[in-house]
């Protein structure tokens, strides 16, 4: 019987190969970039309702320890919620408070950057119902989150 010895040859890719893989990585990427950055909005804009739910729970721990006033400033949560969220801005969302009296206030989170940190905006006053909007700054004649 005869051996039959079997060997790879290196050889170079010719222009049409390259060009194909190319086309085939460009249309992957085209493909997944938009649902990737989807995700990402509904990760922020999830993230910005529990967020603004913490600094509700800071809000009223707040109220209660400080002879049922609540604060001027979202600075003055820092011993009661992370200073980043204190400082009114987190995972693409800035939040606004408004001292509203010493028993009322309302929270404007918006986008820090419209289409691409968020797409939705929210309010949230003392009474703790969380309403949106979709077109722009959020009010409490906005409906409620579901």
């Amino acid at each position: 019987m005869k051996k039959h010895s079997f060997s790879l040859k290196c050889r170079d890719f010719t222009l049409v190969e390259i060009m194909i893989v190319v086309t085939v990585i460009m249309i992957l990427v085209f493909a997944f970039v938009p649902s990737m950055l989807r995700a990402r909005v509904t990760s922020n804009e999830a993230t910005a309702v529990a967020n603004v739910r913490a600094l509700y729970t800071s809000l009223q721990m707040y109220y209660t320890d400080n002879n049922k006033r609540y604060p001027t400033e979202l600075s003055q949560l820092v011993g009661y919620t992370t200073s980043q969220l204190a400082s009114g801005s987190k995972s693409g969302y800035l939040f606004n408070y408004i001292y509203d009296g010493p028993d009322s206030f309302h929270i404007n989170v918006n986008p820090r950057t419209p289409g691409k940190t968020g797409t939705r905006y929210f309010y949230l006053d003392e009474t703790n119902v969380l309403r949106v909007n979709s077109e722009g700054e959020a009010t409490d004649n906005d409906p409620p989150a579901e």
